[in-house]
């Protein structure tokens, strides 16, 4: 599978992982969905760590054998923990208090800050085409702040949107590390996935003096089975992610704008499941979004 097919598949897979996480918020607080999401996140890769070695070799073509990483390389992973810890609880925040066809909105403007930083940090080309589809795609994200506006929401003022922002921000920081940590420094794809993970259960540990009264396993198996779908949801999405942005001749700044397909997604099942208003303003900002997203493959 190509890097581009990958790209729009990881899109789908977090659009999923968005309405979930909207689903988890209505019950849960934010810090007990990073908590939990995160080390269910952990768990999820934990077993991958004691693989038997005759067994090595199919798990390591799959992608699912966490090569050992050294100290040294473990300490370069941290900053992508931290990232994306601090990240899901500005988004969170975010997600829980805003409709969330406009905080997915707002949060779709991250190909444009990662664009940015992979021209001036990583020396990445684009073509008038990708230029194009960049333009396009920056133009509907400005729509859905004007649509937002009629929702009694100012892009500029609420602090909500500026959460977002925020996390979006990191996001594409997280974006450009991810990719000088597995071109540049060739680390292992499982790896990287694999101890991060473990990195931001403990991370999320820290959490629990905030959380700990609030805290129950039971209902998570139950009416809050949102919260342990998300850990899954956001695996699968970063496994393909990562496999994109690995594949040789990838350009990470395609590949975000490729992921921006979720607001498709995340628009669909608002609009069945939530109270959405200004139906057909979005469906024009979103109808833009994607032509920018074929503008920007069609090179």
């Amino acid at each position: 599978m190509t890097w581009i097919a990958l790209g729009l598949l990881a899109g789908l897979v977090l659009g999923t992982y968005d309405f979930l996480t909207k689903l988890a918020l209505k019950e849960k607080t934010v810090l007990e969905v990073v908590l939990w999401s995160s080390l269910l996140g952990a768990l999820i890769w934990l077993p991958f760590f004691f693989i038997p070695p005759a067994h090595a070799g199919a798990f390591r073509h799959a992608g699912l054998y966490p090569a050992p990483l050294t100290h040294a390389q473990q300490w370069v992973l941290l900053p992508k923990s931290l990232m994306m810890v601090a990240t899901w609880v500005l988004s969170y925040y975010s997600v829980k208090s805003l409709p969330l066809s406009i905080s997915a909105g707002v949060r779709a403007s991250g190909p444009l800050w990662t664009a940015m930083g992979a021209i001036l940090f990583l020396s990445e080309q684009l073509d008038w085409w990708q230029w194009l589809g960049l333009a396009v795609s920056m133009a509907s994200y400005y729509l859905f702040s004007l649509i937002g506006q009629k929702e009694g929401i100012s892009f500029k003022r609420n602090l909500w949107v500026l959460c977002m922002l925020a996390a979006t921000l990191l996001s594409s920081a997280n974006a450009l590390y991810d990719k000088h940590i597995l071109a540049t420094l060739q680390m292992d794809l499982a790896a990287v996935q694999a101890y991060s993970a473990l990195q931001r259960g403990g991370i999320a540990l820290l959490l629990l003096p905030w959380v700990f009264r609030g805290l129950e396993v039971r209902s998570l198996f139950s009416r809050n089975w949102a919260v342990p779908a998300i850990a899954f949801a956001y695996v699968l999405a970063e496994f393909i992610y990562l496999a994109a942005v690995q594949t040789d001749g990838a350009l990470i700044s395609v590949i975000s704008v490729l992921r921006r397909t979720n607001l498709v997604m995340v628009f669909s099942l608002s609009a069945i499941f939530f109270t959405e208003r200004f139906i057909r303003q979005k469906t024009i900002a979103i109808g833009g979004v994607l032509l920018g997203i074929v503008l920007t493959v069609a090179h």
